[in-house]
């Protein structure tokens, strides 16, 4: 089962989300490539939850694939000028995540070294990096609270 999970975690789906259009209170979704996969939903809040429950039982997936499908999603408003202009923000936004997690692991990388091996204190090298010294601290003491977990 295990083995399920993973592989189904490195399947990207892509899904299409529209209004109805006999009822534009309701939002569908369809599961590019995948019979018989496709809901719907009042929210778009709770359209992504029905989503993930319907690939896991059209793809015959266990249930705790759920949580690590990787889905694309393109909404179809009616507008195109706003699914553009959203889908550009959504493009920016993980962009902006994806850079900072790597400015995070840099910083922590920086400030360890800085202080276990070239002698900064805590409080200098948060002046340099412009982090408070309790992130510092933190950021140094991050490695050892991982040995002594994994102890």
């Amino acid at each position: 089962m295990a083995d399920q999970v993973k592989a189904a975690s490195d399947v990207r789906y892509t899904v299409v989300v529209r209004r109805d259009p006999e009822d534009a209170r309701f939002w569908l979704a369809d599961v590019d490539g995948l019979d018989g996969a496709h809901t719907f939903s009042r929210s778009l809040a709770t359209l992504g939850r029905y989503v993930r429950e319907v690939i896991v039982l059209a793809a015959e997936l266990p249930d705790e694939a759920e949580d690590g499908l990787q889905l694309d999603w393109h909404y179809q408003t009616g507008d195109p000028e706003v699914d553009q202009e959203a889908e550009r923000l959504r493009r920016l936004r993980a962009e902006l995540e994806s850079a900072n997690r790597d400015l995070a692991e840099h910083t922590s990388e920086l400030a360890r070294r800085l202080v276990t091996h070239s002698g900064f204190s805590v409080r200098e090298a948060a002046a340099l990096l412009s982090v408070s010294p309790a992130r510092v601290d933190q950021m140094v003491q991050e490695p050892k609270r991982r040995r002594r977990q994994a102890a």
